[in-house]
């Protein structure tokens, strides 16, 4: 899905408004989310850090990925820092999904390179060094208990099956 964001400062009162759109059909965006913000708090939440504004900018209405509040926190702090006269018309951000999977495709293909594989892992390297282990069938123990097999009617009485007859 492709995405846009359109990122307005008011020069008269210094707010900021943020718009989300989407492409819901090729090349034809709407409008899903807008959030306006107090010139102050964005103002404050600059000077504070990069992460302040991002907690700032984003609400339950408005809450980018990572990687998309990050470019959308620099061009508000590039807003800001412009100053009053600095043509801080409205700023467009375009993002599209796609990309950004394949991006991750190739970091993983990277890490995947470099990392060790579990299978790697769990394979077993011993060369038969290993301890054999004893087999379930034998005992080492002096004390051998004998199973029995046979069917119930054989652990009755004598007493017992005179009086069945």
């Amino acid at each position: 899905m492709k995405q846009k964001y359109t990122i307005v400062k008011d020069e008269t009162k210094g707010g900021l408004t943020i718009q989300e759109h989407a492409e819901l059909s090729k090349d034809l965006f709407s409008l899903i989310c807008e959030e306006s913000y107090d010139g102050e708090t964005i103002q404050n939440a600059i000077r504070e850090s990069k992460q302040n504004l991002i907690d700032t900018l984003r609400t339950p209405n408005l809450y980018p990925i990572s990687e998309y509040i990050d470019r959308i926190a620099e061009e508000v702090m590039a807003l800001y820092d412009a100053g009053a006269g600095g043509g801080s018309g409205p700023v467009e951000l375009f993002f599209d999904d796609v990309e950004l999977f394949r991006k991750e495709e190739v970091s993983e293909e990277i890490v995947s390179e470099e990392s060790v594989e579990i299978e790697d892992l769990l394979e077993d390297d011993t060369d038969g060094d290993a301890v054999e282990k004893p087999d379930a069938t034998t005992t080492d123990s002096s004390l051998d208990i004998p199973i029995d097999t046979s069917d119930d009617a054989s652990h009755e009485s004598p007493e017992d099956t005179n009086s069945l007859s």
